[in-house]
Order: C-alpha cells, then sequence, then structure tokens
C-alpha cells in the first residue's frame, strides 16, 4: 500500500519537475528559481530552505511536503531549493525556520555560529553520488574505473587535455554536490588544480594552470551556477564545443530525471566507489542533515518570525519511525536504483549477535551479546552510549529496567542479568549526540549529528521454576516436606504439588499428585504435609506452579522411608 502510494504521488509531481530542470536550463548562466519564501514565518507556516536535491529528485513534493502537512495539519510548509552553500546563507539570514542539507564542511560553520537550536543536525537520510557520461564514454570511465571516481576524474581530465572531445559539468559555487566534487578533485594526481577555501568546503578545482592567484578553468570545465536538476539536464544537452558530457550528481535526482525523460543521453558510469580505491568505500556516501534555526541569534522582527515549534515538529516528524519508511519506500523499486535513493538514517541498529533463549530455568544468568551502529557507511563506531534492558512480564504492559550496558570502542555491548518470570526484552538506546568530524581536522570546527532514540525487542523468554527440596522428614506415615522456590512466588494462585511413587517402581512410573499447598506472593519458601503409607520407601518430587509468571518446574526426586 505504501509503495502504491508513493508511486502516485511521484507520477503526479515527475512531470512538473522535470520541466522546472528544462525551464532553468534555457541559459547556463541562470540561476534556477524554485519555490520563493516569505521573509519570515508566521505560527501556521514552516519554511524549510534546503539542497535542490531533495527537490529534483522529486522527494519534497511527493513524500516530505504532503506527508508532513498531514501529520501536523496546523502547519503549511514552504520549501525553498538552493544549494548547500546558499542554503545555509539563506537560513543564518534568518528567513527560513529550517535547513536540510548535505556537505559537513559548512554545516559546522553553521553550527559554530550558533545558527542551529540543536547541539548538531539531525541526521535523516542518506544517499549516493553518481558520476554520469555520455553512451560513448570516450574517457573509457565505465570501462576502466566504474568504482574508482577520483580515477575516472583523472581520465576525463586527461582525455579532455589531450583530445578536446569531453567536458566536465559542475554547479560551482558551495552546493553540497559541489563541495563532494572538490574533495575528490583534491585526491587526483597529474591534474592541474587550486585549492578551495575552507570557507566554501574546501578541496580542489581544475586549473588552467598551477598559478592559483589568477588561473582561470581549462576550457573543458564549465560551472553552471544551476541547481542539482537542470545542471544534470544541461550536461545531458551538452552544448560545448567537443560534446561528451560527465557530471556528478546524487542518484536520486538521476533517476528521478532519467524515468520522467528529462535527460536522455546520459547514463552512470562510476559509483559504489571501492575499498581498495582512492578515497575508499565511502568517499561516495552523500549524507543530509536536517536543523532548526535558532531563533537566539537574532533579534527584533527577524526573531519573531522563526517559528520553532513548526520547525521542531519538521524535524521530529522527519525523524519519525513513519517517515523515515516513507522516504526510504520512494524510489526503492526503480531499477536503475538498486534500492532505496534515499534511505533514512535517523535512528542507528541496534542487533544481537543470537536469539534470547525460549526459556531459562530460574537463577540461571542469561547473556546477550550485540552492537549499536550508525546506519551510514563510514561514520564513527557509537562508543560510550548507555543502553538499557527492560523486561515487560506477561500480562503487564509495564516494562521496568532489568540491566544497563555500555557500548565498547567498537559499539558492542554485554548484558548480564538473571531474569525473574515470563516476560518480553527490549533492549533501547536513547539520543545520540555523535561527533563525526572533530575540531581538530583541517577545515574547522567539529561536526556531529543526532542520532534518535531506538529500541529492539529481543522476543519473549519464559523462565521455568526450580524449586528444590532441602528436608523431607517422616514420622508415624506422615511426611513433611520442606524446601525453597525460584524465583519468588509473584501470583495470588502459587502453589507446589507434592509428587509420590513407590521406589519399588520402575523410575518410568508416573508419580501420584498427593498434596497441593498454596503459597502466599513473594514466598521463597514452602512447607507441605503429605500421608503416605508406612514401611514403604517412596520417590518425592515437588512442582512449583505460578501461572502466568513462570513455566511450571520439577525438582529432582528424593527418596524417604515412612516407618
Amino acid at each position: 500500500m505504501l509503495r502504491r502510494e508513493l508511486d502516485t504521488k511521484r507520477r503526479a509531481t515527475r512531470t512538473v519537475v522535470a520541466r522546472a530542470a528544462l525551464t532553468a536550463c534555457a541559459s547556463v548562466a541562470a540561476v534556477a528559481t524554485l519555490p520563493a519564501s516569505a521573509s519570515a514565518d508566521s505560527s501556521s507556516t514552516v519554511t524549510v530552505v534546503g539542497t535542490s536535491d531533495v527537490f529534483d529528485s522529486g522527494l519534497i513534493q511527493s513524500v516530505i511536503k504532503p506527508d508532513f502537512e498531514a501529520a501536523y495539519p496546523k502547519y503549511s510548509l514552504n520549501y525553498v531549493s538552493q544549494g548547500t552553500g546558499a542554503a545555509i546563507t539563506y537560513a543564518e539570514a534568518g528567513t527560513a525556520s529550517a535547513l536540510l542539507v548535505h556537505a559537513a564542511s559548512l554545516e559546522n560553520q553553521f553550527v559554530a555560529g550558533g545558527y542551529s537550536a540543536e547541539q548538531f543536525g539531525r541526521a535523516i537520510f542518506y544517499g549516493d553520488y553518481v558520476l554520469l557520461g555520455p553512451a560513448a564514454d570516450p574517457a573509457h570511465v565505465f570501462t576502466n574505473d566504474p568504482n574508482d571516481v577520483v580515477s575516472a576524474f583523472e581520465a576525463i581530465a586527461n582525455e579532455a587535455q589531450a583530445n578536446g572531445d569531453v567536458n566536465f559539468v559542475s554547479r560551482g559555487g558551495t552546493p553540497g554536490t559541489t563541495v563532494e566534487e572538490h574533495q575528490i578533485w583534491a585526491l587526483t594526481s597529474g591534474v592541474a588544480t587550486c585549492p578551495v577555501t575552507t570557507a566554501n568546503g574546501g578541496g580542489s578545482v581544475p586549473s588552467a594552470d598551477s598559478s592559483c592567484a589568477t588561473s582561470p578553468a581549462p576550457s573543458w570545465y564549465h560551472t553552471t551556477g544551476l541547481t542539482q536538476g537542470p545542471n544534470v539536464v544541461n550536461a545531458d544537452t551538452c552544448n560545448y564545443t567537443g560534446g561528451n558530457c560527465y557530471v556528478l550528481t546524487d542518484r536520486g535526482t538521476y533517476q528521478y530525471l532519467k524515468d520522467s525523460g528529462a535527460i536522455s543521453n546520459l547514463q552512470v558510469v562510476c559509483h559504489n566507489n571501492s575499498a581498495s580505491a582512492a578515497g575508499g568505500a565511502n568517499l561516495l556516501v552523500n549524507s543530509f542533515h536536517a536543523y532548526a534555526v535558532n531563533p537566539s541569534n537574532f533579534s527584533g522582527s527577524v526573531a519573531s518570525g522563526i517559528n520553532l515549534p513548526g520547525a521542531t515538529a519538521f524535524l521530529d516528524w522527519l525523524t519519525s519511525p513513519k517517515a523515515q519508511r516513507e522516504i526510504t519506500a520512494y524510489q526503492e523499486a526503480d531499477v536503475d536504483s538498486g534500492g532505496s535513493s534515499f534511505i533514512g538514517d535517523a535512528a542507528p541498529v541496534i542487533s544481537s549477535r543470537a536469539s534470547l533463549p525460549a526459556r531459562v530455568r530460574s537463577g540461571r544468568r542469561v547473556t546477550i551479546i550485540g552492537s549499536l551502529t550508525n546506519r551510514v557507511p563510514g561514520t564513527s563506531p557509537l562508543a560510550a552510549v548507555s543502553l538499557t534492558l527492560s523486561a515487560t512480564p506477561t500480562g503487564s504492559s509495564t516494562a521496568t529496567t532489568v540491566a544497563t550496558a555500555t557500548t565498547g570502542a567498537d559499539g558492542s555491548f554485554s548484558f548480564s542479568f538473571t531474569p525473574s518470570g515470563n516476560a518480553r526484552y527490549r533492549v533501547s538506546s536513547p539520543q545520540i549526540a555523535q561527533v563525526e568530524i572533530p575540531a581538530s581536522v583541517s577545515f574547522g570546527p567539529e561536526y556531529g549529528d543526532l542520532l534518535q532514540s531506538t529500541s529492539l525487542g529481543l522476543g519473549r523468554m519464559n523462565v521455568e521454576g526450580a524449586p528444590t527440596i532441602s528436608e523431607l522428614r517422616a514420622s508415624k506415615g506422615l511426611v513433611t516436606v520442606k524446601g525453597g522456590l525460584s524465583p519468588a512466588a509473584a501470583g495470588p494462585t502459587a502453589h507446589v504439588d507434592i509428587y509420590a511413587v513407590r521406589a519399588s517402581k520402575p523410575t518410568s512410573t508416573e508419580p501420584k499428585l498427593v498434596e497441593r499447598e498454596p503459597v502466599a506472593v513473594g514466598a521463597k519458601k514452602y512447607r507441605a504435609s503429605v500421608r503416605l503409607a508406612r514401611g514403604r520407601t517412596w520417590r518425592i518430587s515437588v512442582k512449583y506452579v505460578d501461572t502466568g509468571h513462570i513455566r511450571a518446574g520439577t525438582s529432582p526426586a528424593t527418596k524417604v522411608h515412612v516407618t
């Protein structure tokens, strides 16, 4: 049902976005003008400024805007589509209540400036970048470097310089995709590049020569100033000398434009960077975060125009399990994407190495071993996180904490506890403020994210009662039986059943119930008396019953001679 609903929304908005992309590309110098924003929010509006990836891929129109407004009908969502750098500048002017972006080396500066209402941005979802190229692929990227984007960039530059038959189309400026592109150029060898300032995200950009003070861009490298979708359409049209354009984009926008027919000449020539390639397996991971703008950083009408409750509601919805499922389901069925273009990562993953035992004898300790991991590939281990193990007894809706544990340096954890009765168990993690890139790195302030609380149900475990016989005393045909009970009696119908069978009978002979003795709530001991025939030796066993709280358990048989 969810996928059918999302497919319907996607078809309804696909043509609109494709037309917007084509219109914006009518001039290379044109800046895409997508939804405009008022200068301030009222109590019923929430303006979100953010990356064009999520607009040009249709995610905003198909999922985020309609579903947020359905969940919070008191708010109307306005989305302003910009490159990440421009979006941050927009938010820092106090003209939006929330920010949705994807460039760590710019986001950390936003947070350091006090513009975020929370400690870090909330992790919301991740995807990946893909390098697109023409079917002819004169740089032979798809053949030689399908999983090595740094080598692919080198091949494009070398082909352009040697034969002049390829071009690279960049958005330029400080969009998240351009920041990513600059990180890749900085890893290349044999390509003339110039450094990009830390304020603009760092990395390098191709240059015509090594004189970075005045060096122009090489003739094969073009910056359009367009947002994500229009930039890809520009590369697909490729009206540049030599033709054969290559362009870096996010998978979701590529998939959307291809499905809508807005592009027809480009294909994925490089993606899924190899672990052995420069930059490693996580170089092309595209991680998105959302922020509520801090009104305390402003004054007067600007501060009052920031709808912090609305922005917080937007973040709460965006990181909710339902929204995370809907975002992940978007484009999930598209063949080219190889899965979802956007994968919800608001909460980490709790995993257990083994199943919970279905039954355990009372008094036995149980150990649960598992791990807590961030969903985003390449992120830091979730170390020193306090986890709780809770139990909800059978017949109750109230959970109680039975053990706590702290994750190790690699995110692993271990609980050891003695269960006290039949219950369902769950491991829970609190909200986590995780530093992903410390302040000691070259591009400035620390960068982190907020991961939402989550839990893992381990299932039901039954505890088998463990009665013991500590004393058997026979006198004139009366046998007194005493012993202990584990766990303590919890229910009003708890009782012990005394079973007896003549010792001369085969051990396979079923003993008979000869006495039932009630046990008070909280009792850990019992005492019962039973009359048995004199002059015989008997095997006595005790069955402990506390229906609903434990599984009945029976003691080993003990012999007694009745004189």
